[in-house]
């Protein structure tokens, strides 16, 4: 009886070992590593086709991207790490395909692209913007195609709601190529004004680097953090927190 005993004892033993380590892996975010490589094979592959001259906006961005990612991964914080990899991959793709076209025969040398609009809302046709002036949606042109998008309390992760505005605003900016964006963050009025600026920053800065994963040019999108300093409601309950954890888009 006594061998059995143990027999069972060692097979429960087993099993629950086994539970634990797949819940462990299970649980546990897995590293970026095939991203964080192809982001350095497309920064060297944009490096050789003369990216750092030719495309140098566009490549110190790659760049730095990658450099955060980097850090990311430091951190084990792979979330942030896999979506600045992705960024950096995308950049660099576009600074290659910059450099070559500049390379080519025919087309624009370097320092010979578009211009930015010169002034607010140039270039837009005028039913579809909407002069804001200065407010709670900072200067410039609003346009009505280009939704805001909203956040959870303190956080900075787009939502798969936000995600969808994002493909639809950058679908219109890729029609409206001379358009040029700023991407105002914007948070409510719960904590000090330099941690909200820093989270209008990150929020600013995710809802950019998606739009560039989706093919969006970096050149026609900024970003600038309000904090809580520009309410769209001045009231003080979770109502108006919400309107107030967004990012607004407006034409510079």
């Amino acid at each position: 009886m006594m061998p059995e005993w143990r027999s069972v004892m060692k097979k429960l033993s087993l099993t629950i070992l086994a539970v634990v380590l797949m819940v462990v892996v299970v649980g546990c975010p897995r590293p970026p590593t095939r991203e964080m490589a192809e982001a350095r094979s497309a920064l060297e592959s944009a490096k050789d086709a003369g990216a750092p001259t030719l495309a140098e906006e566009e490549f110190r961005s790659a760049e730095q991207m990658l450099a955060e990612a980097t850090a990311y991964m430091d951190e084990k914080k792979y979330d942030d790490a896999r979506n600045s990899a992705l960024t950096s991959k995308k950049l660099s793709e576009i600074a290659r395909d910059k450099a070559l076209k500049r390379r080519a025969p025919g087309e624009a040398q370097a320092g010979e692209a578009g211009t930015a609009i010169g002034e607010a809302g140039a270039g837009v046709i005028p039913e579809q913007a909407v002069v804001t002036g200065k407010g709670s949606l900072g200067e410039g042109v609003t346009i009505k195609e280009l939704e805001p998008v909203y956040f959870a309390f303190d956080d900075y992760t787009l939502s798969e709601e936000a995600k969808d505005i994002l493909k639809i605003n950058a679908e219109w900016l890729d029609k409206n190529k001379n358009v040029r964006v700023q991407i105002e963050g914007h948070c409510d009025e719960r904590g000090s004004a330099e941690y909200n600026i820093a989270l209008g920053e990150r929020r600013a800065k995710s809802a950019r680097n998606y739009m560039i994963q989706l093919g969006i040019d970096p050149s026609q999108l900024s970003t600038i953090s309000y904090g809580k300093e520009r309410p769209k409601d001045p009231g003080h309950n979770e109502e108006a927190w919400e309107k107030n954890r967004r990012d607004e888009f407006v034409v510079k």
